[in-house]
């Protein structure tokens, strides 16, 4: 059976360098994807996100490269989720489904 989805937002974020929350966005489920066109990785995570050091820690975030996604993860806002990049201009696209 095929569930009819109410909404579905999709948008681009520019690459920021420090730890940035996601935007405000009532969701169902989220799915990330690096831009193609990256240089360097981007980092999901939660608040206080980092890109991989070589140490041991639990604030790395999930790392995509240039033209990788996630799957569909489960989510009630997307402003649950942060994000960094290597570089300034390693960008990350979403899509969101609410019901």
């Amino acid at each position: 059976m095929v569930t009819k989805r109410s909404r579905i937002v999709t948008g681009e974020l520019a690459g920021a360098t420090s730890a940035t929350q996601m935007p405000s966005v009532v969701a169902t489920m989220v799915q990330f994807k690096a831009v193609w066109s990256n240089v360097g990785n981007v980092y999901i995570g939660v608040s206080g996100v980092t890109t991989v050091d070589g140490t041991t820690d639990t604030t790395t975030g999930w790392e995509l490269g240039a033209g990788e996604s996630t799957p569909w993860l489960p989510a009630s806002n997307l402003n649950v989720f942060y994000r960094i990049s290597n570089n300034a201009g390693d960008d990350l696209t979403y899509i969101v489904l609410s019901y």
